[in-house]
């Protein structure tokens, strides 16, 4: 029985004016040279095969090896987006597969872009596709343990109500919580995330920096809107939204980094506005 989706292992059956035919005794698939990496084959050799669905829909052999197959999970990366189908993915083969909008998040902001990469699965139902996996899926890495302030580069899985599930190339689950990331993310993205709790099966996380860090980020950002516009109307009274909108940080993070630069004297305060020192220009 040929295994769709998966490595056969295939006998050459007869070499063709395009190809050869390959079997495993009973039935047989065709395998193009152009599938062949470049292999002389013989009548009666044996080849480990991958089986697909060509772009005629046709059943196909490869002897390019898969990233993902039927039994094997892995990271592929994302090649084409398709908003009435969903994303394709790099599988290491000549053809790419589909994961379907179906299994993508409603939000296409959340969708995952060029160069993102999913961890998937293959499956076989009338068509072959790939589906991404959840974090009930994975085979988590217990050997290799994590500390409490590693940093690790990471790719988002999902993409939920209360934050989000990341997962490392070797497999390490880490949740970030909503609270802890600076901008929303989407599916597949890749980022590098500070551990901040080890627990049996995974970790937590964060992608904000520690304060002394993120008040330096936060003080430079607010300095270089006020050099460009030399006088703001913004202070520590100003609207949590507005400040928001306007420099990307929350109400206490603007305070704080407001009071380095009072601090620093590079800038004053004139009732409802905060203006530039003269000499910091």
């Amino acid at each position: 029985m040929l295994n769709i989706g998966d490595i056969n292992q295939l006998d050459v059956k007869r070499k063709t004016d395009i190809g050869y035919m390959l079997t495993d005794g009973k039935e047989d698939v065709f395998l193009h040279f152009n599938e062949t990496n470049h292999k002389e084959l013989k009548d009666g050799e044996t080849v480990d095969a991958f089986l697909y669905f060509d772009n005629k829909a046709r059943l196909a052999a490869t002897l390019s090896t898969p990233v993902i197959t039927v039994k094997q999970k892995g990271f592929v990366m994302v090649k084409e987006i398709n908003h009435d189908l969903g994303v394709f993915v790099d599988n290491g083969i000549s053809k790419d597969m589909l994961v379907s909008k179906d299994f993508l998040p409603y939000d296409f902001d959340k969708w995952p872009v060029k160069g993102d990469m999913l961890y998937c699965i293959l499956r076989h139902k009338n068509r072959l596709t790939a589906k991404p996996l959840n974090k009930y899926d994975v085979d988590v890495n217990t050997e290799e343990k994590l500390s409490a302030t590693d940093r690790i580069d990471a790719y988002v899985i999902h993409v939920g109500n209360e934050g989000y599930n990341l997962l490392s190339v070797r497999n390490h689950l880490i949740f970030v919580h909503q609270t802890q990331v600076r901008e929303a993310l989407r599916m597949g993205q890749k980022v590098n995330v500070r551990i901040q709790r080890v627990n049996p099966f995974d970790y937590n996380g964060s992608l904000i920096e520690t304060k002394e860090k993120v008040m330096d980020q936060d003080a430079e950002v607010i300095f270089k809107y006020i050099k460009a516009n030399k006088k703001i109307r913004f202070n520590s009274d100003s609207d949590p939204k507005e400040i928001l909108e306007t420099f990307g940080m929350s109400k206490k993070a603007f305070k704080r980094a407001l009071g380095r630069l009072y601090s620093e004297r590079k800038i004053m305060f004139e009732g409802d506005y905060t203006v530039l020192v003269e000499g910091d220009e």
